[in-house]
C-alpha cells in the first residue's frame, strides 16, 4: 500500500497537536509513545509548531523525582491569539470572545430589534474592532457564527427570523478581518459544545435544543451530521398530527416550532392566564405557584417533549441525549417527568441537561472557529470552560 507522504506529514502533525492541546503539558518521549511515532519526528514537528508560537516549551516536568535529567515539557500556547463568536436570535446578538482552549474572555449582548442583516453586520464589526488584545500574541485568529435556520457549507439557505437575501455575512467578515469565518446552525453548535467541552468519549450524541425555534445538533460517529443539504436536525418543521389535520395542505400544519417552540409556550401561558403581557419568568413563576392552567400546559409539553425523545432514540440510537432549554433548566421536573414518560422505552440513553444553556452555542461557535483555523475540524479536541 503506497501512503502519500503530504497526507502522512499531515496526519502526524495533526496527531501531535491534538495530543498537546488535550493531554498537555506534555513531553516528547509521552507523544512519542502515545502516538506511536519516533521522537526525532515528534521533536522536528513539535519545533516547527515552536516558531509559529501555536506550542510553548515550558521547561523541565517537575513531577519526577528523580536526579537524572528530567524531560522538557510542552504545551499548547492557548493566548497564542482569540476567537469571536456571534449568536444571532430575533431580538438579541450576543457575541463571546475566547482563548484558544475556549477559556471565556468577554462577552456581550445587544438588542437587534427589526435590524436588516447589514446594519447586525456593521454591529458586528463594530464590536470585533473595540475589542482589546487580551494579552495575546496575534490577536483574533476567526470568527464563527450562530443563527436559527439552514446553513450549507457556510452559507445561509433559510432563516426565519432575519432576511438575509443576498448578502453574503461570511465573505463580508472575511474581506473584513481575513480570518476563517465560519457559519453554523444553533442546535449544530450546540452538539459541537457537548462534545468538545467533555471529558467524556461522545460518538454519538443528540443536543435538543429549544428557544424561538425547537432544532436537534446530531454528532454521529463524532463528525456532526448535517444531511444532504444541511437540514438535518430540522425537527422544528415536523408536523403534530391530529384528526382535524386530514387532507390539508401541509404548510398549514401545525408544527413543532409552531406549538412547542419556547415563544409558543409564552403565548399559549399568556392566554391560559389570560394576561395582557406575558414572559418565561412570568410562566415559572405561576408554576411554581401552582397555577392549574400553567401546570397543565407544562404537562402537555413534557408529553410531546417525551414523544419527540422517544423519535429520536428510534432516529439516531445516541449514548446520551442533551436538551437545551431556559423552560427546562428553569423548571427541573420536567427533565424527570419526561423520563418517567419513557420509562417504558427498553434502551434508553441518558437525559441529560446541557451543561451551559447560556453559553453552549457561543462555547460550540468557538470549538468550532479554532478548529477551522487550526485545519482540525475533524479532529477531536478537549476544550475548557
Amino acid at each position: 500500500m503506497i501512503i502519500n507522504k503530504n497526507v502522512m506529514r499531515d496526519h502526524n502533525q495533526k496527531s501531535v497537536l491534538q495530543a498537546i492541546i488535550n493531554y498537555g503539558p506534555i513531553s516528547r518521549n509521552e507523544i512519542s509513545h502515545k502516538l506511536g511515532l519516533n521522537r526525532v519526528t515528534v521533536s522536528k514537528i513539535i519545533g516547527s509548531f515552536v516558531e509559529k508560537k501555536i506550542v510553548l516549551s515550558i521547561g523541565e516536568s517537575q513531577s519526577i523525582k528523580n536526579s537524572g535529567r528530567k524531560p522538557e515539557m510542552v504545551a499548547y500556547h492557548a493566548t497564542f491569539g482569540f476567537v469571536v463568536s456571534f449568536s444571532i436570535s430575533s431580538q438579541l446578538l450576543e457575541m463571546l470572545v475566547t482563548t484558544m482552549d475556549g477559556r471565556v474572555l468577554h462577552y456581550d449582548a445587544k438588542t437587534i430589534n427589526n435590524l436588516s442583516v447589514k446594519k447586525i453586520s456593521q454591529m458586528m464589526q463594530n464590536n470585533i474592532d473595540h475589542l482589546p488584545n487580551f494579552g495575546t500574541v496575534e490577536g483574533l485568529q476567526a470568527i464563527s457564527i450562530g443563527m436559527f435556520g439552514n446553513v450549507y457549507q457556510n452559507k445561509v439557505v433559510f432563516s426565519p427570523f432575519i432576511d438575509f437575501g443576498n448578502f453574503d455575512i461570511r465573505q463580508f467578515f472575511e474581506t473584513q478581518y481575513h480570518v476563517p469565518v465560519v457559519i453554523e446552525n444553533k442546535a449544530n453548535l450546540s452538539a459541537i459544545f457537548e462534545q468538545d467541552f467533555s471529558q467524556q468519549e461522545l460518538e454519538n450524541i443528540v443536543s435538543l435544543m429549544i428557544n424561538e425555534g425547537v432544532g436537534a445538533g446530531v454528532i454521529i460517529n463524532r463528525q456532526l451530521f448535517t444531511g444532504n443539504y444541511g437540514q438535518a436536525g430540522e425537527i422544528g418543521r415536523l408536523i403534530i398530527p391530529t384528526q382535524k389535520n386530514e387532507r390539508r395542505n401541509l404548510s398549514e400544519l401545525p408544527n413543532l416550532d409552531s406549538e412547542w417552540s419556547e415563544n409558543a409556550i409564552v403565548e399559549k401561558g399568556k392566554a391560559a392566564t389570560k394576561s395582557t403581557h406575558y414572559s418565561m419568568t412570568e410562566l415559572v413563576s405561576d408554576y411554581d405557584d401552582h397555577n392549574e392552567g400553567i401546570r397543565d400546559l407544562v404537562e402537555q409539553f413534557c408529553y410531546r417533549l417525551a414523544v419527540l425523545t422517544n423519535d429520536l432514540v428510534a432516529e439516531y440510537d445516541p449514548q446520551m441525549i442533551f436538551f437545551n432549554a431556559a423552560i427546562i433548566d428553569q423548571i427541573p421536573e420536567i427533565l424527570k417527568n419526561v423520563q418517567m414518560k419513557l420509562s417504558d422505552v427498553k434502551i434508553l440513553p441518558p437525559l441529560v441537561m446541557s451543561k451551559d444553556v447560556k453559553y453552549a452555542t457561543l462555547l460550540g461557535g468557538a470549538s468550532l472557529a479554532i478548529r477551522t483555523m487550526l485545519h482540525m475540524e475533524e479532529t477531536r479536541l478537549i476544550f475548557h470552560r
